[in-house]
């Protein structure tokens, strides 16, 4: 076991808090290490933050199937012990440049401050809080598209940020697996919490995030969480609030299309879950789910332009959810989901008023008319709301379903705009 502080202490051998190695000896010692090792970072809370970008950490080391390399943040306790921080501690780590969102538009920011290169695997990385990170993150897997790497067997947690541009980020040809990221919270967020280009076998629990409004613009569109492709993911436990990004209109145009999501699964992506989640306050959607075979169950929206969209004709679920309070935004009206494949929605209450519709079927280019089943469960309308809103042909079926209090059976066929 290593013990770093940002300075170090006493002999700086780190083999105890009282003789801690500075944290610039970090990357000498991780070109090092070997399977089963553990670096601790401790930190005073009463003491003053480290700069984010002053010791820049590259780890290229891998641990083991069953020894991990460990690297761990947390309060120093004791000889050798390490404590999690409270929710009101200082952060640990802060951007040498006094952080704003004005700044976050105009600079291209500080560098990450971890470096995952060269396929590193076998990682415990956790305990981190930071303030101020740019939109490089602060954890980056780098493997660019043409030298993809590997990395596997990782697990990201107890990250505590605010002012983030982004926390966790990836290179195009970094091809990660068997990933958890867990039990983390960040606020004020700009790009978003995560973006991964390709992830199998993943899992993100037990994360609050809330975007804060932090609205840098149409080119900086936020998305939460992100996945670009991959298969068998899980989002469980995860609570995502206010992403919001309004386009300025462009002169004698009208306003442009109103941008801000919770989790975003891209069309090659397949068989995603999503199970106890929670999204309120999205400029478009709590879940914009692109995925071949999703199931969303136990699940919510507030206050979103979309609740839930569902894109592809393949094995989709949403279960046991509550929909509600869709909002309309420059001119797109909102609904509590958005259908342009095929979807079953089973035992699932929505609650829609004003110019919003409890179902939106709205087909894509080029592809089938969405067929949208609902079974059981409510449809809440007020002050005009509308059960279904089609902006394209497509069909919608109501089986035993509570429109109002009146149990319903219905088949709506569009063909075309409605």
């Amino acid at each position: 076991m290593r013990f770093f502080t940002p300075d170090g202490a006493g002999e700086r051998a780190g083999h105890n808090w009282a003789n801690a190695m500075p944290l610039s000896r970090l990357n000498q010692s991780l070109a090092n290490a070997e399977p089963g090792w553990a670096f601790r970072i401790g930190f005073d809370p009463s003491g003053k933050p480290a700069l984010l970008d002053r010791d820049r950490i590259m780890l290229d080391a891998s641990g083991a199937v069953d020894k991990p390399l460990f690297i761990e943040a947390g309060v120093m306790t004791g000889e050798l012990e390490i404590a999690k921080a409270g929710t009101d501690t200082a952060p640990f780590l802060k951007a040498h440049q006094p952080w704003s969102l004005e700044n976050f538009k105009k600079k291209k920011g500080i560098p990450c401050f971890f470096a995952l290169n060269k396929g590193a695997s076998h990682l415990r990385i956790s305990g981190f809080r930071v303030d101020g990170t740019s939109a490089d993150g602060f954890i980056k897997f780098r493997a660019k598209k043409d030298a993809p790497a590997n990395f596997d067997d990782i697990v990201i947690s107890g990250l505590d940020a605010k002012n983030v541009g982004r926390i966790i980020e990836t290179e195009r040809g970094a091809m990660l697996s068997n990933v958890t990221i867990e039990n983390c919270r960040a606020f004020g967020i700009v790009r978003g919490f995560s973006r991964i280009y390709h992830l199998s076998n993943g899992v993100f629990r037990n994360l609050e995030l809330d975007a804060a409004n932090f609205d840098a613009g149409t080119p900086n569109v936020c998305q939460l969480l992100a996945v670009d492709a991959g298969d068998n993911i899980l989002f469980e436990d995860v609570t995502l609030k206010n992403a919001l990004n309004i386009p300025t209109p462009k002169t004698g145009k009208k306003e442009g299309y109103v941008q801000g999501d919770g989790i975003t699964c891209e069309l090659k992506t397949s068989n995603v879950t999503l199970r106890r989640c929670h999204g309120s306050g999205m400029g478009d959607g709590a879940f914009d789910i692109k995925t071949k075979n999703v199931t969303i169950e136990d699940s919510s929206s507030d206050s979103c332009k979309f609740g839930a969209r569902i894109w592809t004709h393949d094995e989709n679920v949403i279960r046991r959810c509550d929909f509600k309070n869709p909002q309309s935004r420059a001119g797109t009206k909102g609904a509590c989901i958005q259908v342009g494949g095929t979807l079953d929605i089973v035992d699932t209450t929505l609650h829609a008023g004003g110019d919003t519709a409890a179902i939106s079927v709205h087909k894509l280019d080029n592809r089938d008319a969405p067929v949208v089943r609902m079974h059981g469960g409510a449809i809440t309308l007020e002050n005009g709301g509308a059960e279904v809103r089609a902006t394209s042909s497509g069909i919608l079926e109501l089986h035993d379903v509570a429109v109002n209090g009146t149990l319903t059976n219905r088949r709506f066929e569009f063909k075309g705009n409605g």
